[in-house]
């Protein structure tokens, strides 16, 4: 009887053990799951969208020297010459079209960290530095834009972020 007990004792540690090692996903250590969570800042409650339907008129400034090299919302390095930006609520990661309404350019961002939270009453888009020259309001330091989320590309940088990509609309 003792000689069975250790026998099925070893069993089960092995067996254990193999299971652990087929547990959850593996995701890569700059994946951050909780950019997908509400938060709050300045006392304001912010939900991130589950879905990439959005088409939105407001205010984009840009940010670069002070963020440069420090970690974005998804744990990414923020590079203020790369083509990003910062949405308070968009899926992170998620690719939009910001167009500049005073001289028509365009420009394709993806979205990897959180804002903007300064002047949040019509600003509704931080844009890197190098964005900022190309739709050309970097020395004014704010334009009105039309932002629209491209669902299919969206999803492809999901899952270029090893995270599943969530559906191009809302569910009814």
């Amino acid at each position: 009887m003792r000689n069975f007990s250790r026998k099925f004792g070893i069993f089960t540690a092995f067996g254990l053990l193999l299971l652990s090692a087929c547990s959850s996903e593996h995701r890569p250590k700059y994946w951050h799951a909780g950019s997908e969570r509400p938060y709050e800042i300045k006392g304001v409650r912010y939900y991130p969208q589950t879905n990439y339907q959005y088409s939105a008129v407001g205010y984009a400034s840009w940010y670069g020297p002070g963020f440069h090299g420090k970690p974005t919302s998804t744990g990414r390095t923020f590079d203020k010459n790369k083509l990003t930006a910062a949405h308070r609520t968009l899926p992170l990661p998620s690719v939009v079209i910001v167009e500049n309404l005073s001289n028509g350019r365009k420009v394709k961002l993806l979205v990897n960290d959180r804002g903007p939270f300064a002047h949040t009453d019509k600003r509704i888009i931080d844009v890197s530095q190098r964005a900022a020259e190309i739709l050309g309001f970097k020395k004014r330091g704010h334009v009105k834009v039309r932002v629209t989320c491209l669902p299919k590309e969206s999803q492809l940088a999901a899952v270029k972020y090893k995270r599943k990509p969530y559906p191009s609309r809302r569910r009814k």
